[in-house]
């Protein structure tokens, strides 16, 4: 006999139990994106293992290459050949036969041995692409590529200059054929007013010579090579000087003779030449008249007059007075009043005017200064100053902003007019003035007739922006005189300037001085501010200066709605800070399996298998955050990647990341060796990292902002889309042209122009 339960509380919960039970058992059929139970499979350890014959003659070949001896290399080279090939790995005949080629001294052979190896060879694309980057390093191909680059830049010139005038002629008619075909032709002829006697091209062949000449001094063709260089070098001295001449006649004709004189010495630096000689002695001697002037100007006179006893006494009075900050005495200006047009009526009447801007009234000054300016300078010394006071920016900014502010106005009614005309023909400035004009008269004129369209279409098109030398002459004016009495006109232009050009930090801080101002203008002024300021921070990518820019933002516009999200996002930027934000996105996991795989990182497969009932991650992927700390971006409860993941930090042993950080970087190298669109970007703080966790030495985290990398790895779908795009096979590519300005509508074949290299920038 059973006694009944006098207690019925663990029947309760046994059903309880029995039903949470059959709840998560039910709730196991419901897709859920939660965390993984697992985020990492365990790391396999290498089984212990002897070292095969081949394992023996791979490790005796490579410390004979080391030391470079070369029997004991030929041996091991034939062990390794003597070796069956189900015995030993598929590349090992490649991979050796390389290693010998290494140890030869002289490039050439090793060029000549790597193309023979290529051929017939496929099995490993990136040795394979190695060696194609061997033979291609030839310094006589690439100097003869370089110089079909020249003649290819002469036909693709030459080609389109002929098609191109064809094509719109079978569009818009043939009635303006010949006009159109002529015009092309001139102008073909013209661009060569703009060649240089040695192209970049050209000038990289020539060094490429050069190279190959100091690198084998007793080949064979050397003094073919060598009879190329001194042709080049003729060249490029006529090359050198036209520049030097140019710089020198310009800085001349804009009255500046020491520069022209630095430059006629530079072009006389490759060599001597008549004009460059003659530029030098007549910029020489208008530097030593120059310096006579100022040498005159320093003189002094031999006796003491009586008005250079009143010049003392003035001179004491002005020392005086500056030291203490009182002006001058009202009978000192007085007596220089009184001798304003006496013989020494220019030096007083320039202190007069400095007087009265020292005393506040500015436009009086000013209009002194003005009278003094249109005396003869040849019969006062005291014009010139006058007129430098007037006419410096940095002295008088107000007249120099109303100057700056016409002359802008007047360029940019000349640019509507114009288009890029506005300045005149300066497509052939080597060809003499008149026949420029006469080359680009008819663009000119067409761009004056269609004007009217172009300032109709063309008005949602962002253009130069001409008030911006305005602009730097206003500030300086609000600068210089604070309390100008301009300062009202001048607020309002650049309050407007500001709005104008999208600059709402600038244009709260003008509002400020603005008292008129509706104060609901003004706050909506500071949300438009504030969300410019955290678009900046946005933008930076180091943490110490985009905390700076978010706690300028807090700070500067408290009572905003973005300058409070600003300050709270310093707050979330801080307590998630980690030295480093190098991430690995999940499609790059999935294209590169072995990242991913036990090899590398030995990630769980249920995250990057695609089935979200076991857990997945995020688009985001696996973030370095630095140490040995890897932050994992989970898919939400939703399942979907546009929502914020669920990161989950987890810190892995210094095996696991030395083996994450080698894999990591040889895969993505070895990719960007087999496929060029595969780019690796530089960054010199993910590479040290790296290379750190592969040492082992990241168990005290680098915290400085300057040493936090955000690079990311991404796939070729995330940077390419579906389809990548890709160069035609054809040399040319058919171009559709129509112009609403002009009217005019074309199809054409244009020629490309090979791509220059990427050091093209040193020699030009």
């Amino acid at each position: 006999m059973i006694d009944s339960p006098s207690n019925p509380k663990p029947i309760l919960s046994t059903l309880l139990g029995v039903f949470i039970a059959a709840c998560l058992l039910l709730g196991c059929s419901h897709t859920r994106t939660g965390v993984a139970p697992k985020l990492l499979m365990p790391m396999q350890r290498q089984p212990a293992w002897l070292p095969l014959p081949v394992d023996q003659a791979a490790a005796r070949l490579a410390a004979s290459a080391l030391v470079t001896n070369r029997p004991d290399l030929d041996k091991a080279e034939a062990e390794i050949d003597a070796i069956p090939k189900e015995d030993k790995p598929e590349d090992m005949d490649a991979l050796a036969q390389d290693v010998v080629n290494a140890t030869l001294d002289d490039p050439r052979a090793y060029r000549k041995a790597s193309a023979s190896l290529t051929r017939g060879f496929g099995t490993d694309p990136g040795l394979e692409a190695r060696l194609d980057q061997v033979v291609d390093n030839d310094p006589l191909a690439l100097a003869k590529r370089r110089n079909l680059d020249t003649w290819e830049h002469l036909w693709a010139r030459t080609f389109n200059a002929a098609s191109k005038p064809i094509g719109q002629a079978i569009f818009s008619g043939f009635t303006l054929a010949p006009m159109t075909i002529a015009t092309s032709t001139a102008h073909y002829l013209a661009s060569f007013s703009n060649d240089e006697p040695l192209s970049t091209t050209d000038r990289q062949a020539l060094v490429l010579h050069r190279e190959y000449l100091a690198r084998h001094p007793d080949a064979p063709d050397a003094d073919k090579i060598q009879a190329k260089v001194d042709k080049a070098e003729k060249k490029l001295t006529r090359t050198m000087q036209r520049r030097r001449l140019r710089a020198a006649e310009k800085a001349l004709d804009s009255g500046n003779p020491k520069i022209a004189v630095l430059e006629a010495k530079r072009a006389l630096f490759w060599g001597p030449h008549e004009d460059a000689e003659t530029l030098r002695q007549i910029a020489q001697e208008d530097v030593t008249q120059i310096r006579a002037l100022h040498q005159a100007s320093l003189g002094a006179p031999g006796e003491l007059t009586r008005a250079d006893r009143q010049d003392h006494a003035l001179a004491v009075e002005l020392l005086n007075t500056s030291s203490t900050g009182d002006g001058l005495s009202d009978e000192m200006l007085g007596v220089l009043w009184e001798n304003r047009d006496g013989p020494e009526g220019d030096d007083a009447l320039f202190i007069f005017a400095i007087a009265q801007k020292e005393s506040g009234f500015e436009e009086e000054s000013w209009r002194t200064l003005e009278h003094l300016a249109q005396r003869d300078p040849m019969e006062s010394t005291m014009v010139r100053h006058a007129r430098h006071l007037i006419d410096d920016p940095w002295q008088n900014p107000y007249t120099a902003y109303r100057r700056m502010k016409a002359r802008k106005t007047a360029d940019q009614i000349r640019w509507r007019l114009f288009a890029d005309y506005a300045d005149g023909p300066k497509r052939y400035p080597n060809l003499p003035e008149p026949l420029g004009f006469a080359l680009e008269g008819p663009g000119i004129a067409t761009a004056f007739i269609t004007s009217p369209m172009r300032m109709v279409f063309g008005r949602w098109k962002k253009g130069p922006d001409f008030n911006g030398p305005t602009a730097v002459l206003a500030y300086r004016y609000l600068d210089r005189y604070p309390n100008g009495q301009h300062n009202r006109e001048v607020i309002e232009w650049l309050f407007a300037y500001e709005q104008e050009r999208g600059n709402q930090v600038a244009a709260l801080r003008l509002a400020d001085f603005m008292e008129e101002l509706d104060p609901d203008d003004r706050a909506a002024l500071a949300e438009a501010a504030s969300a410019q300021v955290m678009a900046a921070a946005d933008r930076t990518h180091r943490f110490d200066r985009r905390n700076q820019t978010l706690r300028h933002a807090a700070t500067e516009y408290p009572d905003t709605e973005t300058g409070t999200l600003a300050g709270k996002r310093i707050r979330w930027e801080i307590e998630d800070y980690s030295a480093q934000q190098i991430r690995v996105t999940r499609s790059f996991l999935v294209e590169n399996p072995r990242v991913a795989g036990p090899n590398g990182l030995g990630i769980n497969p249920s995250l990057v298998d695609g089935e979200l009932t076991n857990g997945e991650l995020h688009a985001m992927g696996i973030t370095l955050v630095g140490g040995r700390v890897l932050r994992f971006h989970l898919l939400a409860e939703s399942g979907k990647d546009t929502e914020l993941p669920e990161d989950v930090d987890q810190a892995i042993s210094t095996e696991r990341l030395a083996q994450l950080a080698s894999v990591l970087d040889e895969t993505s190298r070895r990719n960007q060796l087999i496929d060029p669109d595969d780019t690796l970007e530089h960054d010199a703080d993910r590479d040290r990292f790296l290379e750190r966790a592969r040492l082992g030495l990241v168990q005290r985290p680098d915290k400085r902002p300057t040493a936090q990398s955000t690079y990311v790895y991404q796939s070729m779908r995330e940077r390419y889309g579906v389809v990548r795009g890709r160069e035609s096979i054809l040399p040319f590519d058919l171009v559709f042209s129509g112009n609403l300005q002009d009217l005019q509508l074309g199809a054409y074949p244009k020629w490309r122009a090979p791509k220059a290299t990427p050091d093209a920038f040193l020699y030009r």
